[in-house]
């Protein structure tokens, strides 16, 4: 996420003029990719949609002033300066109204961020009075409401460094910065970060208990009661009615039924990671040379991957990981199984290409760099032997995003939770 030094370094350098392409590119993608940046224009759809076309519109002149006759280039560079006039006018305005305001949006803390969304509905943040669709890279604050569909799932990381994993249909709030969370319907997992000494413990809370931990792993489930798994260290569950508790230790579970400790099952949760065994990027249908990259950019660019799925019994998950390289964008990347898996990188042709069976998967949003995008795709892998996963963006052009290669130091992962 951009800094907001360098933010101020770039709103100033844009309203002296100074700024070059590549500087004018940065500021469009940070002002229409950050939700907390947006937040300081306070006109958000409809600033950034104008911001937007201001922007491209000055790239594109600057790029035809260099390029026609001395006399149509006046003309031109008039034009240059009165678009850039205006859009610094805008800017300037709602710049010096954020910074106002500014202290408003700050009394909030900050709780954490949103890692990514996947599947084919969306993650809903109510914020006191509004409500927000979120997409990788939201920015959480203290007091709001996440809500996933029953389409979507979500992974939130939150600042002390815990991640949240919500199933979809799950409902929580983040309640204060303690840091203590609320599940207030569904299922969602949690990886918490170690407690320093003197740190009060991570509180979880649900309509029949209140659970509370130094760091651990473990799952909760809220419906008419609360169930509790435990995967590694160990929890307290504490039933709000009459506030009687018990320790759940690692491999163990409970419920505020009974309290009663049960073992989970003899053998843990095991992951397993798959890399692609082929991978490439058709441009047209013709075959990209650059292997070290995998790009994908809308009616031009798709990704193909290739994994090899083990006999394995207990699937309880698979998700594809994919890690961005070198160019960032924006978009919905939506994830297809193959009709076929009877190919390979080397020689792929035009008549072999698989074609998109059914979506499995979506990832929404800006994909900024060195982002993972991981999205579940449970629902392709049924059966052991060759897997194609087929991947499209609906954006193109400076929206396309690239992704490292099997070949490079960021491969595609195929990574399998199972019970052995």
């Amino acid at each position: 996420m951009m800094l907001d030094q360098r933010f101020d370094e770039l709103m100033a350098c844009y309203l002296d003029g100074e700024l070059s392409e590549t500087e004018l590119a940065e500021l469009h993608a940070a002002v229409i990719g950050s939700d907390s940046l947006r937040q300081r224009f306070q006109e958000q759809t409809r600033v950034n949609v104008l911001l937007r076309e201001t922007l491209s519109e000055r790239v594109e002149l600057q790029s035809l002033a260099r390029t026609t006759e001395p006399v149509r280039g006046k003309q031109f560079a008039w034009r240059r300066i009165a678009i850039a006039a205006t859009a610094a006018a805008l800017i300037g305005l709602l710049f010096g109204g954020a910074l106002i305001l500014r202290g408003v949006t700050d009394e909030e803390p900050a709780m954490g961020t949103c890692m990514s969304v996947s599947g084919s509905g969306q993650l809903t943040v109510k914020r006191n009075t509004e409500s927000d669709v979120a997409t990788s890279g939201y920015a959480l604050q203290v007091g709001d409401q996440v809500t996933c569909d029953s389409q979507t799932q979500a992974m939130l990381r939150l600042t002390d460094g815990s991640i949240l994993s919500m199933e979809p249909g799950s409902q929580l709030r983040l309640a204060a910065t303690a840091p203590q969370v609320v599940l207030q319907q569904g299922e969602a997992y949690f990886e918490i970060a170690p407690r320093h000494d003197g740190d009060p413990p991570f509180e979880v809370q649900t309509g029949h208990s209140t659970i509370a931990v130094m760091g651990t792993v473990f799952s909760l489930v809220a419906t008419g009661h609360t169930e509790l798994k435990v995967y590694e260290g160990s929890v307290t569950l504490t039933r709000s009615s009459d506030h009687a508790a018990v320790n759940v230790g690692s491999q163990q579970m409970a419920t505020t039924d009974d309290l009663a400790v049960q073992e989970l099952s003899s053998s843990p949760i095991k992951t397993e990671t798959l890399l692609a065994t082929d991978d490439l990027t058709l441009d047209h249908g013709e075959l990209e040379r650059n292997k070290q990259f995998l790009k994908v950019e809308g009616k031009r660019r798709t990704i193909y991957l290739r994994f090899e799925i083990p006999d394995i019994a207990g699937l309880r998950s698979a998700k594809v990981r994919l890690t961005q390289d070198v160019d960032s964008g924006s978009g919905t990347l939506k994830f297809f199984v193959g009709d076929h898996s009877d190919w390979n990188e080397n020689d792929l042709t035009k008549d072999g290409v698989p074609q998109p069976l059914r979506e499995v998967a979506q990832h929404r949003g800006v994909v900024r760099r060195g982002q993972v995008v991981a999205v579940d795709v449970t629902a392709a892998v049924q059966k052991p032997g060759p897997l194609t996963i087929i991947i499209t963006l609906d954006k193109t052009g400076e929206d396309d995003i690239w992704f490292g290669s099997r070949e490079s130091d960021t491969p595609p992962e195929l990574v399998l939770t199972f019970e052995p």
